[in-house]
């Protein structure tokens, strides 16, 4: 092995060795388990005295040890919401499979393991143009979840005006976000059946266009297919825009390589570098 190449697997040992000892393993204590809209469950998690939720930045995300025991990988669930007044922690999950299934057996008292707080979190303050006038979240379906955190920490400390856009494919999918933000809200339906009829990158469209000479900061979660209509969106707007992705993986530490993709600046760890990521740095990966 050449010596640049030794180095390099050093720095990255290293890395990995520091992104391990920053996330803790715990045994969380389920507080509830409720459904809030078709197939889309809220599960509310007390982890202990001993982790501070408070540690979770917007866009993070734990990983939650498998139910079903014929799996061994565990499962990604974004950060939906904390509460700081008794230390619990929200994450929403689609049922989709047989691990989702069992999670909605949980029952208050229950204990599940996770790990975490995974990932990079992003503020708006450490954009490279801070100097933003709105916040302009979209999300598509589950995308929804982590962009609840978002408004949260955006209106409550940094006092910023928050704009919300929800897309699903009809009514029954849709949760109830007035629950979670009293924000300005902008809900499509494929059918028509609430709100806007069309897809939510379409509305968006309209007002991206009618906002011209305001500075704004877009953050989308969702399809890539609607991820990518939204990038270029902004890319023709020049504004900046923000997405989250999502994947399988695997450790959730950067340990496996499981979710690593391309992007403009190198192969990068989506559980790792991510899942926030510029979107001009993942086009190929939107696309």
């Amino acid at each position: 092995m050449g010596t640049k190449s030794y180095l390099k697997n050093q720095d990255k040992e290293e890395e990995i060795k520091m992104e391990q000892e920053k996330t803790q393993v715990c045994e969380a204590v389920v507080v509830s388990n409720k459904p809030k809209a078709k197939d889309i469950w809220e599960l509310k998690l007390d982890p202990g005295d001993d982790f501070d939720v408070t540690a979770f930045l917007p866009g993070q995300f734990v990983c939650l040890a498998p139910l079903d025991s014929s799996s061994t990988m565990a499962r990604p669930f974004s950060i939906a919401n904390i509460s700081t007044s008794n230390g619990t922690f929200f994450v929403l999950y689609k049922v989709i499979g047989k691990n989702t299934e069992l999670m909605t057996k949980l029952a208050s008292g229950d204990k599940v393991k996770f790990w975490g707080p995974l990932g990079q979190g992003f503020l708006p303050c450490s954009s490279p143009d801070p100097d933003y006038d709105e916040v302009w979240l979209v999300g598509g379906g589950i995308g929804i979840a982590p962009l609840i955190f978002f408004e949260k920490v955006m209106t409550e400390y940094q006092d910023r005006l928050v704009r919300v856009f929800y897309g699903n494919k009809t009514k029954d999918e849709i949760i109830p976000l007035d629950l979670y933000t009293q924000e300005p809200l902008t809900i499509t339906t494929d059918d028509g059946s609430a709100g806007y009829k069309g897809f939510v990158s379409d509305v968006f469209a309209s007002f991206i266009q009618a906002a011209k000479n305001e500075k704004i900061l877009v953050i989308t979660c969702g399809p890539n297919v609607m991820m990518a209509k939204v990038a270029e969106l902004c890319e023709q707007a020049g504004i900046e825009c923000q997405v989250i992705l999502e994947t399988v993986m695997a450790c959730g530490l950067g340990v496996c390589l499981g979710c690593s993709i391309k992007t403009a600046s190198g192969m990068k760890r989506i559980c790792h570098d991510g899942p926030v990521f510029p979107a001009k740095e993942v086009w190929d990966v939107l696309s």
